[in-house]
């Protein structure tokens, strides 16, 4: 019988559920099975910008793409002058200023936008800017990379 007040179902009535009988490999094999999803995403980004520029970009991917210069250069090869301006390194100035990498970005999905990739398929700058988005980032090449090709064959 029920304590006065509460209904048969409540949730205080419930028996508890022993967190024994929960596997724990289970959280772990799914952990894993994503992880190697993501890396095949990040392995299929590589493969895609390495096939369409002709280059081969540094082992750290996320280090390579944090400036944005590899990006933009792939959004005006699938459109000439998508980007207008691209900031890019000098031997003088290897590196470039947090500024003109959050500007090459910006560019970079502002393109992305024009060419009519679906504002969620867009990744974040920051996904880009601190290397912490790799999959996101290999959506948002993925959908620009299938518009270039849906728009080849209908025109």
């Amino acid at each position: 019988t029920a304590p006065f007040g509460l209904k048969p179902r409540s949730v205080f009535l419930r028996p508890q559920r022993n967190l024994e009988s929960i596997d724990p490999q289970f959280t772990i094999r799914r952990k894993m099975e994503q992880m190697r999803e993501e890396k095949e995403v990040v392995e299929q980004l590589r493969e895609s910008i390495e096939m369409r520029l002709k280059v081969s970009l540094h082992e750290d991917l996320g280090a390579a793409l944090m400036d944005g210069v590899v990006l933009c250069h792939l959004v005006n090869h699938i459109r000439p002058r998508s980007v207008a301006s691209i900031h890019v390194p000098s031997p003088a100035v290897p590196k470039l200023s947090m500024a003109k990498c959050r500007r090459n970005v910006e560019n970079f999905l502002e393109a992305c936008r024009k060419l009519g990739v679906p504002e969620g398929k867009l990744c974040l700058p920051h996904h880009i800017l601190e290397e912490k988005g790799l999959v996101k980032v290999g959506m948002t090449v993925q959908a620009l990379l299938d518009i270039s090709v849906t728009k080849a064959l209908f025109t």
